[in-house]
């Protein structure tokens, strides 16, 4: 009976230190370069959404161990001398962090760092007015990595962790770039503001 009094305590100490919920925002920044030049141009669609999952592992020392699944829509249109495209994706980005909270209080200023990697997933490229439609000419890559930084707050209700948070992206390569020119890239600098709400 001791053994089980003492598993089901250790088991609830350990639920403590583990945080799961949902993570979602907006971005800041365009997710594209985009220019008008001679005979062609392309314009940036806004997505105002990110969402996906969150999984924390708290540590001692204030310290923890955060990864997300962040999802979001991806547009752009492009226009030359007799057609015009629209091009749509989605985008999965995958951050894992090491996070440091400053203070042990209910409301806890943090710091996190680490890397984060994408995929694109669903790219295509629709022939505005007809029904063809194809493999976007852009994608140059699939998946890119790079690093993440990000700061904010925990805040600590009954039940909840409530963590706003400004979070910069850089990665490493262009997922979308113009093959003719220099009209259209991914940013590579990707800044969003984000609220996490885990149990």
């Amino acid at each position: 009976m001791k053994q089980l009094a003492l598993f089901l305590v250790a088991g609830a100490m350990w639920a403590q230190n583990i945080g799961v919920g949902v993570r979602g925002g907006v971005p800041l920044v365009d997710a594209f370069d985009a220019a008008s030049g001679f005979l062609r141009s392309y314009r940036n669609v806004p997505k105002h959404f990110i969402v996906g999952p969150t999984f924390e592992v708290r540590l001692p020392f204030r310290l923890g161990i955060q990864f997300d699944a962040l999802y979001r829509k991806l547009e752009y249109e492009g226009q030359g001398e007799r057609a015009a495209l629209r091009t749509t994706a989605s985008q999965w980005e995958f951050p894992l962090m090491l996070k440091y909270r400053f203070t042990g209080g209910r409301t806890a200023p943090f710091v996190a760092a680490g890397g984060s990697w994408n995929k694109i997933t669903g790219p295509t490229q629709f022939l505005v007015g007809t029904a063809t439609s194809g493999r976007p000419i852009e994608l140059l890559h699939e998946s890119s990595a790079g690093f993440v930084l990000g700061g904010g707050l925990d805040i600590k209700i009954p039940v909840l962790r409530i963590q706003p948070e400004l979070r910069y992206t850089r990665r490493g390569s262009e997922n979308f770039k113009d093959p003719l020119g220099d009209l259209l890239k991914s940013n590579l600098n990707q800044v969003d503001f984000l609220i996490g709400v885990t149990f």
